[in-house]
């Protein structure tokens, strides 16, 4: 839960425990965002303080930084095969790195159409900075639009430890009846899974992250799932977060499979699910090149 202040960053809280904190100032990062990020930072890691405060020192001694180059084009192209594109999509995301300060850059709202999601897509990209797993979701939502065969749906994790609440949320992909996902976590069986034939049903998705949570300690407390999610970038349609919710602490494996196995059927029957119009705007069409994206576009 975020909780609205006026001194340019919101704590995200779990219970009393703050998880980050929000900024809400605006790209370049404000003195005061920047003297917020370092300072939880050291409370986080009271033990490396010192060398923390020596990092600092040295910000202004840093070589100049290459920003990765997006892959508009990616999903247009035809020599690669969509798995291929998956892969190099998901390169691009982990060149821009996780976000580890402890302020997170970017003020998203998920209740926005999709067409202001990935206005906000463009500016993460053009900003180059390290994300974490929603802006992550966003940019592979972006590039994998126009991505003939493929559709794209969110699944959204909500787990426990160490009486501590943590939510996390990745792109899932299905092609043909192959599954996987894009995005980002400190974890990486928390985040990229290729399209490669592993995963044969949504079912095997969902367990492979369940079970690499628990390898971590955490009880997955929720599992949402929403609809497959149109090739428009100038959508004004919003994302279906849930359109189903499992509870895999307390429903048995076979029960929740019934309904994973419901919403697929669900997805066959929605003209969405296979919608390519040749109207639709691609990717490698909307580039943010001559245009002025602004830190206000929120």
């Amino acid at each position: 839960m975020a909780v609205t202040t006026s001194c340019g960053y919101e704590p995200m809280r779990s219970g009393t425990t703050i998880l980050c904190y929000i900024n809400r100032d605006g790209l370049p990062l404000s003195d005061r965002c920047t003297e917020r990020m370092w300072s939880f930072c050291m409370e986080q890691y009271a033990k490396n303080v010192t060398d923390i405060e020596i990092l600092r020192n040295q910000i202004d001694d840093y070589p100049p930084v290459t920003h990765p180059d997006p892959p508009y084009h990616i999903a247009t192209s035809t020599r690669l095969t969509v798995a291929e594109k998956l892969q190099q999509i998901q390169n691009y995301i982990q060149r821009l790195e996780y976000n580890y300060t402890g302020m997170q850059f970017f003020y998203l709202n998920p209740n926005r159409s999709i067409y202001g999601l990935m206005d906000k897509a463009r500016y993460i990209m053009t900003e180059s900075l390290p994300i974490k797993c929603f802006e992550a979701f966003l940019i592979g939502l972006y590039l994998t639009t126009g991505i003939v065969g493929l559709d794209r749906f969110n699944i959204s994790f909500k787990t426990r430890f160490n009486s501590v609440v943590y939510r996390h949320v990745i792109l899932g992909v299905k092609s043909g009846q192959i599954y996987g996902a894009v995005g980002i976590s400190r974890r990486s069986d928390l985040a990229y899974k290729p399209l490669n034939g592993s995963y044969d049903s949504l079912s095997k998705l969902i367990d492979d992250f369940i079970g690499a949570y628990r390898n971590y300690g955490h009880t997955v407390l929720r599992v949402k799932i929403g609809l497959p999610i149109v090739h428009d970038l100038k959508s004004f349609e919003t994302i279906n977060w849930k359109a189903l919710s499992i509870l895999p602490s307390k429903t048995s494996k076979s029960d929740y499979d019934r309904e994973l196995n419901k919403i697929t059927r669900t997805w066959r029957q929605l003209d969405m699910h296979m919608n390519y119009r040749s109207v639709v705007p691609l990717a490698s069409f909307v580039q943010p090149i001559g245009t002025l994206i602004t830190s206000s576009s929120s």
